[in-house]
């Protein structure tokens, strides 16, 4: 009975609620200001009006977020279900294990052309997001959860909330740095009300941004954000073995176990800074046999290492599984090799430079930043019990798509509660558009 329901609440959904069964369809957050539809009193699913509460939030919480934003608009009685905390927590191990991933796309010269996407992996469904509103700021960064802009100041907002706040100034204003998320003991036992729930913030690297120059020479502090206060604290930058200079275009980033760790994508220099005792690691290399270049990330369980080799057997795109305290690796993927010839343009001398990759949760993302396919991508998924992966291709984006100077990616968890909240900065509801 249980599972019978789940699958007829699935099937419904598909068949009334249009949910996409292909790439040509996704998912539009809509303005807040829409006139919405009269919630009902009546249960469409008789079946469900035999079951505990307990028992029927089980089953709404195995669905899909896309059924579930369909589901609370269905009855009074299921919207009231679906948009308790209570609610929210039950769901989010499934959404932990399987975060989105981000795509926006920046035209230099007209931002009428930007375009915002993220992709959900449980519904295998791209979502069109709006417009961001105006930010107080350039240099626009994606990190788990947030967007930041770092010039000339220091701003943020949640994902799919596009409502900004302006920090106290950067002691070092840059641009390019790389950013993270993370929560300590104190800012998770704050008691200082809204802010108390919020993460800190940490800028590693960058280069200096002065009167609108660059100072490609000056090593820049860590400095680490504190909502709470409002206020920046420095601490020891880089080490001298990572060139002044270095930005995100040629670093990656992950938290993972309290530390910050930064990797040369293409130098394979690691170090890791301490979140708590705030002292950065001896300075190592990461360099799998044969790697060109390649991408730090941290998983659920353990940290990957994701790049392009030189291979006896020809090129191909490996995973392997990095000892946080050996650094010693281990393969444990290959990117199929029809896959990987998709991402690219087989005539290209230097088709394979333009791959970039995210991750975070159960899932590594691999796509190509270039226009060549529309913005192509696949996707690993990572099994939390045998550690084997899997792969698969990512729907293409839906058209039109434009031609972006500049693509901005990144993984993030994305609260149920988030989308459903109806504050005043909200995104509204979502619709299903069709190609």
């Amino acid at each position: 009975m249980f599972f019978f329901l789940i699958s007829s609440l699935c099937i419904s959904f598909s068949a009334t609620a249009h949910i996409p069964t292909n790439p040509s369809q996704c998912f539009c957050f809509s303005s807040s200001t829409q006139k919405k539809k009269k919630m009902s009193d009546h249960n469409p699913y008789p079946n469900f009006n035999i079951l505990s509460t307990d028992v029927s939030e089980r089953i709404l919480s195995l669905l899909p977020i896309p059924n579930l934003i369909r589901a609370s608009s269905v009855c009074k009685s299921w919207h009231s279900i679906i948009s308790t905390p209570s609610f929210s927590s039950l769901t989010r191990a499934l959404q932990n294990r399987h975060p989105w991933f981000f795509l926006f796309g920046l035209h230099n010269t007209n931002s009428k052309k930007n375009q915002s996407f993220a992709f959900d992996p449980v519904s295998n469904s791209w979502f069109q997001l709006p417009a961001t509103q105006e930010s107080p700021g350039g240099c626009f960064i994606g990190a788990n959860g947030y967007f930041f802009t770092t010039t000339p100041r220091f701003s943020y907002c949640k994902i799919l909330k596009m409502f900004w706040r302006v920090t106290a100034p950067l002691s070092f204003s840059r641009i390019n740095p790389l950013v993270g998320v993370f929560y300590d003991e104190e800012s998770c036992n704050s008691a200082s009300g809204l802010e108390a729930d919020m993460p800190k913030f940490i800028v590693v690297g960058g280069v200096r941004f002065i009167g609108g120059l660059v100072d490609i020479e000056d090593r820049l502090a860590v400095e680490i954000y504190d909502p709470n206060s409002d206020s920046w604290e420095l601490f020891p930058p880089l080490p001298a073995d990572f060139p002044s200079g270095n930005s995100s275009q040629n670093l990656s980033s992950a938290l993972f176990k309290g530390r910050f760790y930064v990797f040369g994508i293409y130098s394979c220099f690691i170090s890791s800074f301490d979140l708590k005792n705030h002292v950065w690691s001896e300075v190592q290399t990461l360099r799998p046999p044969g790697v060109i270049f390649s991408f730090l990330i941290a998983c659920q369980d353990m940290l990957v290492l994701a790049g392009m080799c030189n291979a006896p057997h020809g090129p191909s795109f490996n995973l392997w599984k990095i000892d946080q305290n050996s650094m010693e690796f281990s393969e444990i993927a290959i990117m199929p090799h029809n896959f990987l010839y998709g991402l690219v343009d087989s005539e290209e001398d230097d088709k394979f430079a333009s791959l970039k990759c995210v991750g975070l949760g159960n899932l590594i993302y691999v796509f190509n930043e270039e226009y060549h396919k529309k913005y192509p991508a696949c996707v690993c998924e990572i099994d939390s019990q045998s550690g084997k992966c899997s792969w698969k291709r990512v729907p293409q984006l839906p058209s039109p798509v434009n031609k972006f100077h500049k693509v901005i990616s990144f993984c993030s968890m994305v609260s149920l509660h988030d989308i459903l909240s109806h504050e005043e900065e909200d995104i509204g509801h979502v619709e299903v558009i069709s190609d």
